[in-house]
């Protein structure tokens, strides 16, 4: 639900910062540490990987989403808005599916 929840998240916010002609990066990358973080705490992950997983979802989420869209762009014919929610929600799946299976294997391995 967590994920699911954050990517409808990415997707509205997205879509509304969108519509206004301006970049939502910062706020997507905002929700987006904070579904990272959420997910490691929830999961009694180590704060410090829990850091490091943040950094690296950060900069994976920005280039997916980037290039993503550019994909998006050339392969469907949808406006940025559409490229621009189609995406984020995408990349929201799935660096949150990658984050809890990367803490759900190692908690209760202490």
């Amino acid at each position: 639900m967590i994920i699911h929840g954050f990517a409808i998240a990415h997707a509205v916010l997205a879509a509304a910062i969108t519509s206004q002609q301006s970049d939502p990066g910062i706020y997507l990358t905002i929700l987006t540490i904070s579904m990272i973080v959420l997910l490691a705490l929830m999961n009694d992950y180590p704060l410090d990987v829990t850091t490091a997983l943040t950094l690296i979802s950060c900069f994976a989420g920005f280039f997916l989403g980037t290039v993503g869209a550019k994909w998006v762009l050339f392969l469907l014919p949808v406006t940025d808005m559409s490229a621009q929610i189609i995406t984020t929600t995408l990349v929201t799946e799935l660096l949150g599916w990658i984050t809890y299976f990367i803490v759900r294997r190692t908690k209760g391995k202490e």
